[in-house]
């Protein structure tokens, strides 16, 4: 029971994120441990199964029970059907039906196919262990005798039948494989298989022709959804990840039922963690509209309710800090700096706290030229928003001021600084040699924008 347990906390988290954008899981508003991130609860959650799966292997071991040959070809069939799984998760019932072109398979074509053969590999090993046992032969049972034999595993799935119905059909199929081939010895597995081919091959064989065939497929329902437009985020992929450690947990436990138990912590952090994901997801867009509104109450409730939350992130994944700056809320962002927030090369300066852009520098001193998300350097984002200790500091240290901002602005430090209406930054740029006359976007030139502002002494140091 605890291993189903631990199936359903893992799906549960799956169900839950597969749909948050890559901005979703940048937030810093959720943490695995010392590591931060909403994408931690799916990277962790896959390390911590990963951890789980060698601790049952090391178990097992030291039991004098390791696993067995066909063990291990079993755990690499569950973990091909884990794959799959990711790869179908959240994906629309309608979709799954829909051919990318004429002519070509839909995905439940491909799945369709894949139970249909792995249910008459099944019949096939069944049908030589028989042979093996009664020293005769072996043959296939005839196609009307076939349904009956995999009277488990039925009603098989139809054609008409809606994909939750076929997927639902497969699991159990898969299921009953593992329970009737886990206990198969090394004898039993060189029986002979017959099938298609003119030399029947080994019941081990067979067993691998579960796991190739469904890679297989899978590689072809994969195409099938990218044709039809279905790009995977960086949630899908993370889920592919997870279920892949999943299947290492379950591979780990395949003839070892005595060790079951050993999941039980593990399902029940999981169980939590979407939630908790989910909720980091919601509070990350209340923060950043209460830092939006100005709302600095707004701002402490949530941060007192989750710390963590002074590292979330907006759509566009700008920092909470950094959406502060923009907004010209500079009390909160200093609330967001005091809380914790961690502050890069780029929020450092635009908020103006300068040891946090010095130990960037000393890191690194092609830092201070880097450019941000948004296209705008250091230098750039300080002059703009008036800091002026850490302007001063950046032009001393030989930053860039003729770097031209990569996005629409296309303006230069000077135009920051303008926009920024601090004379002290425009007299420093000044001096260092800053372009008079560079335009940014529309044509501005720094003395126009200054006219434009009515700063007249900005404007009568560019004309002097």
């Amino acid at each position: 029971m605890t291993l189903s347990q631990l199936t359903q906390s893992v799906e549960h988290l799956a169900a839950a994120s597969v749909h948050l954008t890559d901005a979703e899981l940048a937030s810093g508003a959720f943490a695995w441990g010392d590591y931060g991130g909403v994408r931690m609860a799916l990277l962790g959650t896959a390390q911590d199964l990963d951890a789980l799966a060698a601790s049952l292997h090391v178990q097992r071991a030291a039991a004098g029970n390791p696993p067995t040959r066909v063990h291990r070809l079993l755990a690499h069939h569950r973990s091909a059907y884990r794959d799959l799984q990711g790869l179908l998760e959240g994906i629309e019932p309608a979709e799954l039906t829909r051919a990318p072109a004429q002519g070509e398979w839909s995905v439940m074509e491909a799945f369709s196919h894949i139970d249909s053969a792995e249910r008459n590999f099944f019949i096939s090993i069944l049908a030589g262990l028989d042979a093996q046992v009664q020293g005769t032969a072996a043959a296939m049972p005839p196609r009307e005798q076939r349904a009956g034999i995999l009277a488990e595993a039925n009603p098989a799935p139809t054609a008409h039948a809606d994909p939750a119905e076929r997927l639902a059909a497969y699991a159990r199929l898969h299921f009953l494989v593992e329970e009737k081939l886990a206990g198969l010895s090394d004898a039993q597995l060189e029986a002979r298989s017959p099938f298609w081919e003119p030399e029947q091959s080994s019941v081990a064989f067979r067993i691998g022709r579960f796991t190739a065939h469904l890679r297989e497929h899978t590689v072809q329902a994969e195409k099938a959804l990218l044709a039809l437009g279905h790009i995977p985020g960086e949630a899908r992929l993370h889920i592919r990840t997870l279920y892949r450690a999943l299947a290492r947990v379950e591979g780990a436990l395949i003839g070892a039922a005595d060790l079951t138990a050993e999941c039980t912590g593990l399902a029940e952090t999981v169980g939590g963690r979407a939630g908790a994901a989910v909720e980091a997801v919601a509070d990350s867009a209340a923060l950043i509209d209460a830092i939006r509104a100005g709302n600095a109450e707004g701002v402490d409730a949530l941060l007192a309710k989750n710390p963590l939350l002074a590292d979330a992130s907006d759509a566009n994944q700008q920092s909470a800090v950094m959406v502060a700056a923009y907004a010209h809320q500079f009390a909160i962002a200093q609330m967001l700096h005091k809380a914790s927030a961690e502050l890069d090369i780029f929020s450092a300066a635009a908020i103006g706290y300068l040891p946090e852009v010095e130990e960037y520098y000393d890191w690194n001193p092609a830092t201070i030229d880097w450019y941000a998300k948004d296209g705008f350097t250091p230098l750039q984002l300080a002059c703009y928003f008036g800091q002026a200790e850490v302007a001063l500091w950046l032009i001393e240290k030989g930053a860039n001021i003729h770097a031209v901002s990569k996005n629409g602005a296309t303006l230069q430090a000077i135009h920051a600084g303008v926009a920024g209406r601090n004379p002290t930054i425009v007299r420093a740029l000044l001096d260092a040699g800053a372009d008079l006359n560079a335009q940014q976007a529309g044509g501005f030139t720094p003395l126009m924008a200054a006219e434009q502002n009515g700063d007249g002494e900005i404007a009568a140091m560019l004309q002097g």
